[in-house]
């Protein structure tokens, strides 16, 4: 009967243990690819195929994201790695993805730089306001193209939201 009652305990101990050993395995992963994410940025010289690389942290990233539930970070090495390999419609589907798990000042910005790739100016404004409405400091990451038309944006919200005007914030890109 002891034995019974010991395999029993170690059964519900590894059933309540299961799922932590699947998110850490996942952030074992995602750890991975963001090393040669950053390897390949800071060693592109060094790198003979940079776009295989980022292809394969993006398919890495990508497929931990379901075990990682509700953590974006997953999601934005997807989109910064076809960011930087030039991809803009996968980087904006991906930064899409992490904006549905989380909004983060980030994110927008890294959407509108993907839009702006993508050549979708006006989903690029709303990106580069809405990071900005969150963020005031990320001015200096807006491209130059969009700085001032987002200022004259933000100013204008700021405007209306000292009136009492304002309604609600900036809506999200598309």
């Amino acid at each position: 009967m002891r034995i019974l009652r010991g395999a029993a305990v170690l059964v519900a101990l590894a059933t309540l243990a299961a799922p932590e050993v699947l998110r850490y395995a996942a952030e074992r992963r995602l750890a991975r690819a963001n090393a040669a994410f950053d390897y390949v940025l800071s060693r592109p010289a060094e790198v003979e195929n940079a776009i295989g690389v980022l292809e394969a942290v993006t398919d890495a990233a990508v497929t931990t994201a379901p075990v990682l539930v509700g953590d974006s970070r997953a999601w934005v090495l997807a989109g910064s790695s076809q960011l930087v390999a030039r991809n803009a419609e996968r980087a904006l589907g991906c930064y899409r993805e992490a904006l549905a798990v989380g909004e983060r000042a980030e994110i927008h910005l890294n959407l509108g730089r993907a839009a702006a790739l993508a050549g979708q100016r006006g989903t690029a404004d709303a990106a580069f306001l809405r990071a900005l409405w969150i963020s005031p400091a990320l001015v200096r990451a807006v491209p130059p193209e969009f700085v001032t038309q987002a200022l004259v944006d933000v100013a204008r919200l700021e405007a209306e939201l000292k009136a009492g005007r304002l309604t609600a914030p900036p809506p999200r890109p598309n």
